[in-house]
């Protein structure tokens, strides 16, 4: 191995070593010590990334990428997890909860350097064992069920992907990406069941079964992974696939598209009725997934910007309401929220900041996100996609609208524990993004332009 190929692999061997270190921990130390070990991981690992930015890609030969999209993946990956280890919270003291946390940050590093079959395996199935493992920690019958639906998808997804990825290497006799080229049957074939395999991890009608469930149930911090740290690395691996792979058409995009926009639809109207904050915000995640779904299906030349820039607008909105949500204590309903700018004012304006963003209203990151996204779906002129993206984000406006204007009216009695310091330091740094992306987008599109050079 060469320096150039250590220094592109030392983020996740951080990781590793964060990850074992916070087990090890385990017996010996107090929960604030195995936490400490995790947070000083991930940290690391987010820095070591971020000074190979400019750095010339390292040749690490088919089965890991070191480009532009690998590098936004680890670091998002890094950041976002530390984020979610603030508010990790699984209602004993379960102190193996940290690592798995690191666990979940190397699959998705992983994933989002995947330029073969086996790296792909590999990741999906870190990421997944991991967040069944966080799912079921508050050891409750609505957490075991979210777990248990969880694994057995997660199986039944997992053979999908195996079998699609063994039918594209019966006829193309190549795992990586970039010789994935048939036109056959047995190619097709396997590219639906890669298609559906993956869509299960990014959360995609019909395969969004387990979401909703899982930000009910869950630890909020567990939501936050699979609903952030998860759906960002299967975006980025299949945005690699789309530009890389040169998989079937019409199976590939048209079934992206599809996907994408009944995601978009179904999960938007199975928002509306839902009374509970976290539930609500596990279908919209269906739904925002559907949005990036629709930006890689185009095919355009600034689609892979517009998937990067949305994921970093989409992950300080979701952190900040799942932050908020667990805060105010599990499963927090509508009139919970009630009154929560008089009693607690830095929640409620997060909470509706965030809101405000995933809604895409202007004044918010969201905003400028979903002009992108509309910007990309007209110069394809895919008006029927277009379509599809305003009605769901009309229908989308009226179940945020519910939530984020219900903290200035009303009142609760509140009897949830006061926040932690350490949870008002992520709120105000989520509040910053939200708003500095939305009144100065600039720098940040001068990033995702940089990330997406050749």
């Amino acid at each position: 191995m060469t320096a150039a190929q250590f220094a592109a692999l030392s983020p996740i061997v951080v990781l590793a070593i964060a990850a074992v270190a916070a087990m090890m921990l385990v017996p010996l130390a107090r929960l604030q010590i195995v936490q400490a070990a995790a947070a000083a991981g991930l940290a690391l690992a987010a820095a070591v990334a971020l000074l190979r930015i400019g750095a010339p890609a390292a040749p690490m030969g088919a089965l890991f990428t070191d480009d532009g999209p690998a590098r936004f993946g680890i670091v998002f990956a890094c950041l976002v997890s530390l984020g979610a280890l603030v508010f990790l919270r699984t209602g004993h003291p379960a102190k193996e909860a940290p690592s798995l946390l690191v666990l979940v940050a190397i699959g998705a590093a992983t994933l989002a350097g995947a330029g073969h079959a086996a790296t792909l395996f590999l990741g999906v199935e870190i990421l997944s064992l991991s967040l069944i493992a966080l799912f079921a920690f508050r050891l409750t019958r609505q957490g075991l069920e979210a777990a248990y639906k969880f694994l057995v998808m997660s199986g039944l997804a997992s053979s999908a992907l195996l079998l699609g990825i063994a039918l594209i290497f019966a006829e193309t006799g190549a795992l990586a990406f970039a010789d994935w080229g048939g036109r056959g049957a047995l190619t097709a074939f396997g590219t639906a069941l890669l298609l559906a395999g993956l869509a299960f991890k990014f959360s995609l009608v019909p395969f969004h079964m387990w979401t909703p469930d899982a930000f009910e149930a869950a630890p909020a911090s567990a939501a936050t992974l699979a609903g952030v740290v998860s759906k960002s690395a299967v975006a980025i691996v299949i945005l690699r696939l789309a530009l890389s792979g040169h998989l079937p058409e019409p199976v590939w995009s048209q079934g992206l598209a599809a996907l994408g926009g009944a995601s978009v639809l179904i999960g938007n109207l199975l928002a509306l009725r839902q009374p509970q904050l976290p539930r609500m915000l596990g279908y919209s995640t269906i739904a925002h997934s559907g949005y990036i779904a629709l930006i890689i299906a185009s095919g355009t030349p600034h689609a892979g910007e517009a998937v990067l820039f949305y994921l970093a607008i989409y992950a300080p909105a979701m952190l900040g309401a799942l932050c908020v949500s667990a805060a105010l204590g599990r499963a927090p309903t509508l009139p919970d929220l009630h009154g929560l700018m008089k009693r607690r004012p830095l929640e409620a304006i997060a909470l509706s900041l965030s809101l405000l963003s995933l809604a895409g209203l202007p004044a918010a990151g969201g905003f400028i996100a979903k002009l992108f996204l509309l910007r990309v779906l007209i110069d394809g002129g895919l008006w029927v996609l277009v379509g599809i993206v305003v009605a769901g984000s009309s229908l989308g406006f009226f179940y945020y609208a519910k939530f984020f204007t219900a903290p200035f009216v009303g009142h609760t009695h509140d009897e949830s524990e006061p926040l932690h310091r350490l949870d008002r330091g992520l709120l105000i740094v989520c509040i910053a993004l939200i708003v500095i992306f939305g009144v100065a987008p600039a720098g940040l599109m001068n990033v995702v332009a940089a990330t997406m050079a050749p």
